[in-house]
């Protein structure tokens, strides 16, 4: 009997969403938010790494959302999560959490949610040494730990897990649910937490949400503006940037002219006011095979480094900004502060676009050109070091061709061999290469994980990540090791000093220029975007990235009409570190929505997307590089 009364509140609970929207075919143009993804929404799985359909954030939530541009954690489903023990990590629940069908949401379905990814495999408990996940009562749960935990790797996973109705998927075989779409007769199961239901999939053009306005989160954080969110199919950069023009899209994540498209359309925005707009990020950094030499010689790769200029390149190459002389990108300006990254670098760093004193380093390495024709010996032979580049990847390979040419000016000849992206990362990862480029760590906005995956080596087996050069210093492994499971915020900054000193010391790559995220929006009939000024959201509207802060920027625009002349602060800005007990406090409620003045009809055309550009999807691309090697955390 239970089992026939729940499958009928299951379809109660859609019905209700239909009649939301059934009647309408043109949606309310000032009520609905069009974002868009370059390949057609096929998938709806929360659990699936395939799914191209928001769920994450807008229906399916974590304990903690990330705001990946100001690197903090975001008490959400969680009013607080800290270590009560050395080994023990507790969570308390916010009061009144449900289920969009209504029931409570509880310890129970956390606990449920972690043991349900490790059935389906997508998590592996045990390399954590999580031993046991021990409900205390309706709103608290405990992770207890074999050992000292990594506390790092631990915080990522606090934004990366959904939390699943256990009342809901128990029924679902852990074995069978990586195969659904949960899309047609499976989209019934699709009973989540967040402020968003998904209303209906058109196969080859668009996903619509319709707004949850029984959300349990509402009274924290307001409810949000948009009724509907629907994302398109957009298969091109111009098709988007068409878009843009007419106003038909609202927020997208494209590689448009922005400049070409602020002019012809003065309500098109980004993440800055200047160039180059969009979002600097993450660095692309120059890697050393330290394992080749004289490239393992520190001296030599200090001069190399003092050769580069990366103001050439962002000048004259791709879309990016200046980096400093670490792998910590501008994400992670509070912890760079807090590192005193400035102040190191200027007591044990070295200078950019300085081919005097590189010069003169080369000479003191012993690295002369004895013969006079322009080029530098090394073991009596001209010095050529093999650049393994990305071919294809055009703005990458301007970088590459101005970095040949400012090594040839200090008389270093490069030899750059170029593949196709899936080779130049076999290359790197077989470290068949002297020079090669990529981003600058994982995708992560902590500095441990950076300096883990570019630092940590203690073999070919055990190693960081992105470390292609294979790097080796024992006293960064010891650093690493440390920092893993120091929970302390004090001894992390001390730590990571040490750390960005090595970095500064043994250069073991050399940052080129700081990448971008690309990012647009339209303030026509949505305002108050993430920015600089005002960042309380990433601005990365793929899907995926919903726990990482799309969701947050989804929250926090207005309609257009209700935003004054001044600029709207944002409505979620309740902030926490993890690792400590206190936690700051401040919300605001969301304006409603205006009244519906205009419908529209979008209508889709289907592009191909181009290749080209190593931009945003490299990065997302490198995400993926740690589980192909064969890696431990510690």
């Amino acid at each position: 009997m239970k089992k026939y009364l729940a499958t009928i509140l299951v379809a109660l609970f859609f019905l209700s969403t239909v009649g939301v929207v059934a009647a309408q075919e043109e949606l309310p143009r000032e009520q609905t938010l069009y974002t868009a993804n370059s390949a057609p929404p096929t998938n709806a799985n929360p659990l699936a790494g395939s799914n191209i359909i928001p769920i994450a954030g807008l229906v399916f939530e974590p304990l903690f959302m990330l705001n990946f541009m100001k690197t903090e954690l975001v008490p959400w489903l969680a009013d607080y999560g800290k270590w009560v023990k050395p080994n023990v990590f507790e969570v308390k629940l916010r009061e009144g959490t449900t289920w969009q069908d209504g029931k409570p949401l509880t310890a129970e379905d956390v606990k449920f949610s972690f043991e349900y990814y490790q059935k389906v495999g997508l998590k592996d408990w045990s390399k954590y040494g999580l031993k046991e996940i021990k409900v205390v009562d309706d709103r608290t749960v405990q992770f207890i730990f074999e050992g000292t935990p990594n506390v790092w790797a631990w915080r990522n996973e606090l934004y990366s897990v959904l939390i699943l109705p256990e009342h809901i998927f128990k029924n679902i075989d852990p074995q069978k649910v990586r195969t659904m779409t949960f899309l047609g007769d499976q989209q019934k199961y699709l009973v989540g937490s967040g402020p968003y239901k998904l209303y209906k999939v058109v196969q080859q053009q668009k996903a619509i949400f319709v707004r949850n306005d029984n959300w349990w989160g509402a009274k924290y954080f307001g409810l949000p503006a948009p009724k509907y969110i629907v994302q398109l199919y957009v298969g091109s950069n111009d098709q988007a940037a068409n878009m843009f023009l007419k106003g038909d899209l609202d927020v997208g994540t494209y590689y448009v002219d922005i400049v070409e498209l602020k002019k012809k359309n003065p309500h098109i925005v980004s993440w800055l006011d200047r160039p180059p707009y969009f979002p600097p990020v993450v660095p692309v950094i120059m890697y050393f095979n330290t394992k080749h030499k004289p490239l393992d010689n520190p001296l030599v790769r200090k001069a190399i480094a003092e050769a580069i200029c990366p103001a050439q390149i962002v000048k004259q190459g791709p879309i990016s900004d200046l980096p400093d002389q670490t792998p910590l990108g501008n994400v992670m300006k509070p912890w760079k502060e807090k590192i005193g990254v400035s102040q190191l670098i200027n007591e044990y760093g070295w200078k950019y676009c300085d081919p005097q004193d590189a010069a003169k380093l080369l000479d003191e390495a012993g690295i002369k050109d004895t013969d006079g024709d322009g080029w530098r010996e090394y073991n009596g032979k001209d010095l050529v070091l093999t650049f393994a580049a990305c071919g294809p990847c055009s703005d990458w390979m301007q970088a590459v061709e101005i970095v040949v040419n400012q090594l040839k000016a200090i008389g270093i000849k490069v030899d750059v061999k170029k593949y196709d992206w899936g080779t130049m990362v076999s290359k790197q990862q077989a470290g068949e290469f002297d020079l090669t480029m990529h981003w600058a760590g994982t995708f992560k906005p902590d500095p441990y994980s950076v300096y883990y995956d570019l630092m940590y080596y203690k073999s070919d087996e055990e190693k960081g990540g992105a470390n292609f050069g294979n790097y080796y210093n024992p006293e960064a492994n010891k650093l690493l090791d440390e920092l893993a499971k120091t929970p302390d915020e004090a001894k992390q900054v001390e730590l990571l000093r040490e750390l960005t000193k090595i970095w500064l010391k043994d250069v073991p790559a050399v940052p080129l220029y700081m990448g971008t995220l690309f990012y647009e929006a339209n303030t026509q009939y949505w305002a108050n975007w993430p920015n600089e000024e005002n960042p309380y959201g990433v601005p990365i509207f793929w899907p995926g990235f919903g726990t990482w802060g799309t969701a947050l920027a989804f929250l926090g625009v207005r309609p257009a009409k209700a935003v004054g002349p001044e600029t709207v602060t944002q409505t979620v800005e309740k902030t926490q570190t993890v690792e400590k007990t206190q936690t700051v406090e401040k919300t605001q409620t969301v304006e409603k929505t205006q009244t519906v003045e205009k419908t529209v009809t979008v209508t889709q055309t289907q592009t191909a997307t181009g290749g080209g550009i190593c931009g945003p999807a490299a990065i997302i691309a490198l995400a993926a590089v740690p589980l192909l090697l064969r890696r431990r955390r510690r």
